[in-house]
């Protein structure tokens, strides 16, 4: 063999293998790496971080659907750049807010209500969930006529989180102005009872809130099964 020819080929090779070095090393950290509390470790490009959740996608497959961890089972993330975020507390703040009783304020549109009512909802213990109760108030007029509405009932919460089912029973007094209404009778005012079956949106600490559902209301002279309600509101 030249003599020549000797160095050269082991300086190409050299050249490969801190190529081959280079470049798999740059590939380790162009991944975001979580490092759950179960010992697996997600190779990944996170996407977002939120309040209890961590939403990511398949470093194998970054065109693919999005997935999403528990923050509380995330030890840490050691992202592309070489960052490293930890989350050893997470577990004990989220434990901490759900033992938070969850007090709610609302404008709601129809609802037990009936039209327009202004509301505040609050837990009987300190839990985000569980039994608890609401009362508003609420009115409209004009014309020399008008309707108020005091809405009171209890309602209970299912689910974990932030997504709800809301169960209600209660009763709502109702006034109107003027006579004859098929509602009232002659007497201006009646005592509507009222349920509710409903989805609450409620953050896990506080933020805006939502509800949506199916808000029948009856008395000794009418029964209307398919009412509906919508709320916008605050969490604290």
């Amino acid at each position: 063999m030249d003599n020549k020819t000797k160095p050269l080929k082991m300086k190409n090779l050299f050249t490969i293998i801190s190529l081959a070095i280079l470049f798999g090393t740059s590939a380790t950290f162009a991944q975001d790496k979580i490092y759950k509390k179960s010992g697996e470790v997600l190779e990944t490009k996170v996407i977002e971080i939120g309040t209890s959740e961590i939403r990511y996608k398949a470093f194998a497959n970054l065109n693919g659907p999005n997935y999403v961890v528990n923050k509380q089972d995330v030890i840490k993330i050691i992202y592309e750049n070489g960052k490293v975020e930890t989350f050893e507390n997470v577990a004990k703040e989220i434990a901490i807010e759900t033992q938070k009783r969850a007090q709610n304020v609302y404008a709601e549109i129809l609802g037990q209500g009936l039209l327009f009512s202004v509301n505040y909802d609050t837990r009987f213990s300190n839990k985000r969930t569980g039994l608890g109760g609401r009362v508003g108030f609420g009115g409209i007029g004009g014309g020399g006529e008008s309707f108020i509405t005091v809405p009171v009932s209890l309602n209970y919460l299912l689910g974990d989180g932030k997504n709800l089912f809301e169960i209600g029973l209660g009763a709502t007094y109702a006034s109107l102005a003027t006579n004859d209404d098929f509602l009232f009778g002659d007497g201006g005012s009646t005592v509507l009872g009222t349920m509710a079956f409903m989805y609450r949106l409620q953050p896990i600490k506080s933020g805006f809130s939502f509800r949506g559902g199916i808000t029948p209301f009856f008395s000794s002279e009418v029964f209307v099964p398919y009412y509906v309600g919508f709320s916008l509101g605050y969490t604290f």
